[in-house]
């Protein structure tokens, strides 16, 4: 009778740690944090590029919200495609004089390399960035954009309307506004490092490589037209709109928004 029921309890204590151990990795849900502001992340890679696969699959997994950061859908990533080390890189020469000329305005001369919202984030590693990322995330908030967007479907054609609000003092006030079309999902299939559909491309800086400056007081509203080129996908498109000092190159402030909704 001992021996039965030493048997017994040993089953139901497997029974049970069992039921835990299913309940842990099965019904586990990522519960953002809340954080101070959003931030944004340019990341310069290239199609000839091994080391950047990691730092792609990196920054994919904060576009699917997977709880790489406290707060996924806070970062908004935009990807430039430099001549390092592969010439050839199409997306590069789609747009040469804005892809080199965010690249030499970092100073950018080997790839993978990440800007968190202008400050170098240093030899790519998953805990390294995402530690950074979480920080900023706690720093000061000095604008909050609003974007509103409408779009022609038949032209290709639309605009762009920022609403920006000052939220604390800025500490510079020589400041440019970049506003930028990403698109998402392109077909790459010749890319020599294998990633065949990057995302967060950047096609067109419809401000120009440099900004347009601008003065913010406590309220600002900013509209620009912009086309889409014929050859990219409306639906993965999206602009994303911020504030930076061209000289300390940090940025007070990024918002996005799609462009065909």
């Amino acid at each position: 009778m001992k021996y039965f029921k030493f048997v017994l309890i040993a089953a139901v204590l497997i029974f049970f740690h069992g039921c835990e151990s299913n309940d842990s990795t099965t019904n586990s849900v990522y519960i953002p944090q809340p954080v101070n502001k959003k931030v944004l992340v340019e990341f310069f890679t290239n199609a000839g590029c091994n080391p950047c696969i990691a730092a792609h699959e990196y920054l994919d997994q904060i576009n699917v919200n997977s709880g790489t950061t406290i707060n996924d859908t806070s970062v908004i990533i935009l990807s430039y495609h430099t001549k390092y080390p592969y010439i050839l890189d199409s997306l590069y020469r789609a747009n040469i004089t804005q892809n080199q000329g965010r690249s030499d305005y970092y100073g950018v001369n080997t790839t993978p390399q990440g800007r968190l919202n202008g400050i170098s984030m240093g030899q790519y590693s998953s805990s390294t960035w995402s530690a950074q990322i979480n920080a900023e995330f706690k720093t000061t908030n000095y604008l909050n954009i609003t974007l509103q967007n409408s779009y022609d479907e038949a032209l290709d054609t639309g605009t762009v309307t920022a609403d920006i609000q000052l939220v604390n003092a800025l500490p510079s006030s020589n400041n440019v506004i970049h506003m930028v079309i990403i698109e998402n999902n392109i077909s790459y299939v010749t890319a020599p490092n294998g990633i065949t559909s990057p995302d967060d491309v950047m096609r067109n800086m419809i401000t120009g490589k440099d900004g347009e400056s601008i003065s913010i007081g406590q309220t600002n509203t900013v509209s620009r037209s912009y086309s889409l080129n014929s050859n990219w996908d409306p639906d993965e498109c999206w602009m994303i709109v911020f504030v930076q000092n061209p000289d300390t190159k940090q940025v007070f402030g990024v918002e996005r928004i799609k462009i065909l909704k």
